[in-house]
């Protein structure tokens, strides 16, 4: 049987399972998979298959949302994004990875437009890097430095965001997929068991 989504009441999934709301609850793109919070806490990015949205005064009844999209790739101009994303302190800016493009890509969170693209596939250190795919994102406490989880290069990318630009790169094991700051530290998950 098919389901009916009852957004105030209770809906019955077609295995028999209930879905009841707990709180508020507001539509977002089909298949979401990364949130980000701003630092003062009154934005939400959400990334799902294709596009983003920003929720602004999202404990509000009614959130503002604004819809932001990667730049179409390929012949058939599809859009598919990685799922990190980080504001910039001041919120102004929204830096969002950009996957197998090797980019991490820098929206005006005002007006939902792209104002950059940060390229990972420079040289760093005298090595030319290539097929960088960039996962997670995650900005420094000060604001001053991003780090990007290469996953294809087994590295960690440090972009200054003054010069909005590659500042250097560390290794840090097979397949780095997920980042983390406490303090002064970068936490780096990896995939497996490796």
């Amino acid at each position: 049987p098919y389901t009916t989504l009852f957004r105030s009441g209770l809906t019955i999934l077609s295995n028999g399972r209930f879905l009841k709301p707990a709180g508020k609850a507001f539509p977002v793109a089909h298949w979401p998979h990364g949130l980000v919070v701003s630092r003062d806490g009154e934005m939400l990015f959400v990334v799902s298959a294709g596009s983003g949205k920003i929720f602004k005064n999202w404990r509000s009844a009614d959130p503002a949302t604004l819809e932001i999209l990667p730049p179409a790739k390929g012949p058939k101009k599809t859009r598919f994004n990685a799922g990190g994303a980080d504001f910039s302190l001041d919120g102004r800016l929204l830096y969002w990875s950009g996957g197998e493009e090797g980019k991490v890509y820098v929206f005006d969170v005002a007006q939902g437009q792209l104002v950059k693209e940060i390229p990972l596939n420079v040289e760093v250190a005298g090595r030319k890097y290539e097929d960088s795919f960039a996962v997670d994102i995650k900005s420094s406490k000060d604001g001053r430095y991003l780090f990007c989880a290469d996953v294809t290069n087994f590295r960690v990318v440090v972009i200054d965001t003054e010069q909005q630009q590659v500042a250097g790169s560390v290794q840090v094991g097979r397949y780095p997929y997920a980042l983390a700051i406490e303090g002064n530290r970068l936490y780096v998950a990896n995939i497996g068991l490796f």
